[in-house]
């Protein structure tokens, strides 16, 4: 059977919009091996966080929304995975700034979760910008020395043993 221009056409645009969804997303600028740039937010009490007050720790990052279900559960994993350890420090990213959500959600979300982790307002999307990130959740690792050790988009069925491994690396 031969299939007509348009019967071509439309199955070239599905194969094509398969393999994008499938594919996972990627950072566009911070890549591993490059040294993490300094940053400096405010957390959800008005406290200033910068990165540089944690070198010598491993930090995780994690860019998270309100919104994303994907992201309540690599919130949860981190959570359980390094919410007691103190060599490990886990930076919450939250994007709702940009949606003037409140910050009653994003406690209410910080407190069903049962997060200890500080939350940061990432408000004109600076720190999105800077580290290119376009998509949510994406995680970044930083080694102890500053360098980055892993960037993960999306919280896959992989990306909980690469979290872990890139935290062991430290």
């Amino acid at each position: 059977m031969q299939l007509t221009g348009i019967r071509k056409s439309l199955v070239g645009f599905f194969l094509v919009v398969f393999v994008l969804l499938a594919a996972p997303a990627v950072a566009v600028t911070l890549h591993p091996g490059d040294e993490a740039p300094n940053f400096s937010l405010k957390d959800i009490d008005g406290n200033k966080v910068s990165l540089g007050q944690f070198r010598g720790k491993t930090v995780v990052i994690a860019f998270w929304s309100t919104w994303c279900s994907r992201c309540e559960e690599e919130l949860t994993f981190l959570k359980d995975s390094f919410g007691k350890r103190n060599d490990v420090v886990v930076l919450l990213v939250n994007q709702d700034s940009e949606k003037s959500v409140s910050l009653l959600r994003v406690r209410t979300v910080k407190e069903k979760l049962g997060i200890t982790f500080p939350i940061l307002m990432d408000e004109g999307l600076a720190l999105w910008d800077g580290f290119g990130i376009n998509a949510l959740p994406t995680s970044v690792v930083i080694g102890k020395n500053g360098v980055v050790k892993m960037v993960e988009s999306n919280f896959y069925w992989a990306s909980p043993e690469k979290l872990i491994e890139a935290v062991e690396q430290g």
